[in-house]
C-alpha cells in the first residue's frame, strides 16, 4: 500500500484563541505546531502534504515552510475560502478535505494544524490502517484536556476495536478529580475520544465529496451551517457503507484553545523537544 497523502486542515479562524493560532510560535526554536507534523510525516516516508488554509495566509504560510525545499517533500497550499460559495466562517472540517481532494492521491491522514498529537501518533495510525476502512486514532479524554476553561470532545462509543459511534459533548472542564460537561455529568478520565486524527481510504473520500455536494445544495446561503468531518463518517457508518478501525493511543495531546494555554504549551513542547 502507498503511503498516504497527510492533509492539515489549517483555516480556522481562532474565534476563541483570538488569533491565527496555527501560525503562532509554540516550539523552543520558534516551531508551529504544523512543524512537528511535517517533521513526522517527513520521518515516516511521506511525500505529499496538502494543506488546507486561507487565502489571506499563504504568504506567512509558504514563507515559514520554505525551509521544508530541501526535503523531498511535495507541499501544497489549497485555500478553503475559495472552493465553493464565499463566506467569511469556513464551512467545516469535512468541506477541508473535500477541497484538498484535487490535491491528494488514494487514502489520506487527517489532521489539524493547531494540534500536537504526540511524537508517535501518526506512526501508529499508519500501523493500524489497512487502506480499507477508516481508521481513527483514540485518544484518553484525561490527555487531552487543557488545565483552562472548557473544551467539546467526540466520545468515542468501542465495540471489538470498531467504531459504534461519536457523540458531541460540549462544556467539558476539570473540576477536582472530576470531569464534567454543560449536562453536568461525570465522564471517566479514561473515555477515549477523537481528536480529528483519521486515515480515510480514497473509496470513503468519494463518499465524503457527494455528501458535501448534498450538503451545499441545501446550505448554499446558510451562513452558519458546517459540513462537519466527524458527522459525515458517521453518516457513513449509520449507512453501513463503511468498517471504522479504532486505534488506541496513550500518546498525550498538546494544544491551544484559549490564550492562557499557550504558555503551558510552549513548556510542555520544550520538554519533548
Amino acid at each position: 500500500m502507498n503511503k498516504p497523502s497527510l492533509v492539515i486542515m489549517a483555516a480556522g479562524l481562532g474565534t476563541r484563541f483570538g488569533d491565527t493560532k496555527q501560525l503562532v510560535p509554540v516550539g523552543p526554536r520558534n516551531e508551529i505546531f504544523l512543524d512537528y507534523a511535517i517533521r513526522e510525516a517527513i520521518s515516516l516516508g511521506i511525500e505529499r502534504i496538502v494543506i488546507v488554509s486561507r487565502t489571506v495566509l499563504e504568504e506567512k504560510l509558504k514563507n515559514h515552510l520554505s525551509q521544508y525545499e530541501k526535503n523531498c517533500l511535495h507541499i501544497e497550499i489549497v485555500h478553503q475560502d475559495t472552493c465553493g460559495p464565499v463566506r467569511i466562517k469556513p464551512w467545516g472540517t469535512g468541506h477541508a478535505v473535500v477541497t484538498a481532494l484535487g490535491k491528494t492521491e488514494g487514502s489520506i491522514i487527517v489532521m489539524n494544524a493547531d494540534d500536537y498529537y504526540g511524537p508517535t501518533a501518526l506512526k501508529q495510525l499508519l500501523k493500524g490502517f489497512n487502506g480499507d476502512n477508516i481508521a481513527i486514532l483514540a485518544f484518553r479524554l484525561k490527555h487531552t484536556l487543557p488545565e483552562n476553561g472548557k473544551v467539546s470532545r467526540g466520545i468515542l462509543s468501542i465495540e471489538n476495536e470498531k467504531l459504534s459511534k461519536i457523540s458531541e459533548v460540549h462544556g467539558i472542564r476539570s473540576e477536582g478529580n472530576q470531569i464534567k460537561s454543560d449536562e453536568d455529568y461525570l465522564i471517566s478520565e479514561s473515555a477515549y475520544v477523537s481528536m480529528n486524527l483519521w486515515a480515510i481510504p480514497e473509496k470513503s473520500l468519494k463518499v465524503i465529496q457527494k455528501q458535501w455536494d448534498s450538503f451545499i445544495a441545501e446550505n448554499y446561503s446558510d451562513e452558519q451551517a458546517e459540513f462537519l468531518l466527524p458527522l459525515a463518517i458517521q453518516e457513513q457508518l449509520q449507512n453501513k457503507q463503511v468498517e471504522i478501525d479504532v486505534i488506541r493511543t496513550d500518546e498525550s495531546w498538546i494544544g491551544v484553545t484559549n490564550p492562557e494555554d499557550l504558555d503551558m504549551a510552549r513548556t510542555a513542547l520544550a520538554e519533548i523537544n
